[in-house]
């Protein structure tokens, strides 16, 4: 599959859609698929010109933000199993491919939604074609997505990890720490302030795990592993509600695996139990 950036001014015959509504994803209960076809829909002529986000052997795949005005369902889709819901809603059953995907069709479709014009004179912006990105006549600059690096990570001490919950979680559930790297920091430096500024400890032997886009809004989350060194929790800034450190063995609800939280948990856990 190749991953483009391209406006169409009408939809390629042989085409799939992804369908947003106000930050919501157009979703088929019955078939678990986000993935639509034109003929069944009812027409979408008014949202042309189309961002193309990937070509798979001549099938483009399309992102569309429709309005809630609209009724975008065709006459044979039953509204009761064909519905917008919260993207995070599948996060539990989605594949990591299909996850990528999704997670690009947010953010560019947010990258479109807001960059209709130029933020300097205020007139609409043009679409340039050969770098896949907005541009005005008042400056040179290109508007390409815009990523927000982050550092997240798993702190450990034997058979114990330290996690935390935000108040937005869902009932008892606890997550890796997490938060942006400011300008001039790099990741362990970002890591290192992080972990003061939320838990009030210290930690060593940061190790780099992998990677994740994640399209809330649209982070670019750099996985670590490190070490508790010293230090007692204390919640300094206010972002967690509760933090607690969590034998492996009786962990509260954690993240689907779909989440590089949740694989940064299972893949620890794991390379515990060799031990």
């Amino acid at each position: 599959m190749e991953l483009i950036r391209k406006l169409h001014d009408s939809l390629k015959p042989k085409s799939k859609l992804i369908i947003f509504c106000d930050g919501k994803i157009l979703y088929d209960h019955t078939q678990n698929d986000y993935f639509f076809e034109i003929n069944d829909l009812n027409p979408l002529d008014n949202y042309s010109p189309y961002l193309s986000i990937a070509n798979d052997n001549s099938l483009y795949i399309y992102v569309i933000e429709v309005s809630n005005l609209d009724q975008v369902l065709g006459l044979f889709m039953d509204p009761r199993n064909i519905e917008f819901v919260d993207f995070r809603y599948m996060l539990e059953f989605l594949e990591p491919r299909k996850f990528k995907l999704v997670a690009r069709a947010l953010i560019l479709n947010n990258w479109k939604k807001y960059n209709k014009f130029c933020s300097i004179c205020g007139i609409k912006n043009k679409f340039n074609h050969s770098e896949g990105a907005f541009d005005c006549n008042c400056s040179s600059q290109l508007i390409y997505p815009s990523i927000s690096p982050c550092v997240i990570t798993l702190i450990h001490n034997d058979n114990q990890i330290l996690l935390g919950r935000s108040k937005f979680f869902p009932t008892n559930m606890y997550s890796t720490l997490a938060g942006f790297i400011e300008a001039g920091e790099s990741a362990e430096e970002a890591l290192l302030r992080e972990i003061k500024e939320e838990v009030n400890i210290t930690v060593t032997d940061i190790k780099y795990f992998q990677s994740q886009s994640w399209p809330f809004p649209s982070q670019l989350m750099l996985g670590y592993f490190c070490k508790y060194t010293e230090g007692e929790i204390k919640l300094n800034d206010g972002e967690l509600e509760d933090a607690n450190w969590f034998e492996l063995n009786d962990l509260p609800i954690i993240p689907p695996e779909t989440s590089i939280s949740g694989q940064l948990i299972r893949s620890y856990i794991l390379d515990h139990s060799k031990l």
